[in-house]
């Protein structure tokens, strides 16, 4: 499966969101991009470093997940 453009991961991540029943993005732009850069783009990677994040967020209180948060959970999982 080849790499998605930072666009696709975008609508990727509002997607997954969707089916969780959110209806707000709680991915701030920047944490988007982070997401997309530490994945590569790989979906699979995607999803480990946005599950961190949204966990890295949740322990700081905060109602939206930021570029940090992403980079902490990136230093966790790989």
């Amino acid at each position: 499966m080849e790499p998605i453009n930072r666009q696709e991961m975008e609508q990727y991540i509002l997607h997954h969101l969707a089916i969780t029943g959110i209806k707000t993005n709680l991915f701030e732009d920047t944490a988007i991009t982070a997401v997309h850069q530490g994945s590569g783009g790989i979906l699979r990677r995607a999803n480990h470093l946005a599950r961190g994040a949204l966990i890295a967020a949740a322990k700081d209180q905060s109602r939206t997940v930021t570029a940090d948060h992403v980079r902490l959970a990136s230093t966790e999982i790989f």
